[in-house]
């Protein structure tokens, strides 16, 4: 069985998660600000990231990936203009995670879903996680 998470994120240096939360009129599902990163002991970017957390049909995982994807999208794809203008001041990623309890298969994305998240602009990443007490 294999499960998924998806999130859209920005990274920069200079970034302010209030003022992403701000210009995509959105709450994140995760962010940490340069005044947070102080406390920590780690090197860490400020970051912005929204998964869909509150919104109607949210899944913290995903059985499909493209049904992730489409369910994000549809809430994104009203503010893609600002979306795609963020990702020219800020890293911008496509961030999935591919939990896997055996080595075969894996997600599927159709040819028209990836013309649409390519439109953005925006890198895609799957991270691989292995567990076999899925």
């Amino acid at each position: 069985m294999h499960k998924y998470t998806i999130e859209l994120s920005f990274y920069g240096d200079q970034l302010d998660p209030s003022e992403i939360s701000a210009c995509l009129n959105l709450q994140p599902s995760g962010s940490l600000s340069q005044s947070q990163i102080q406390a920590i002991k780690r090197k860490r970017r400020p970051y912005w990231g929204f998964n869909g957390q509150g919104e109607v049909g949210f899944q913290p995982e995903w059985t499909c990936l493209e049904d992730g994807f489409e369910f994000l999208l549809k809430i994104l794809n009203p503010r893609k203009s600002e979306i795609v203008a963020l990702a020219h001041q800020f890293d911008g990623l496509w961030w999935c995670g591919h939990f896997q309890a055996s080595f075969d298969g894996g997600p599927t994305l159709s040819p028209d879903l990836l013309v649409e998240i390519g439109s953005y602009g925006i890198p895609l990443t799957i991270d691989n996680y292995f567990s076999d007490g899925m």
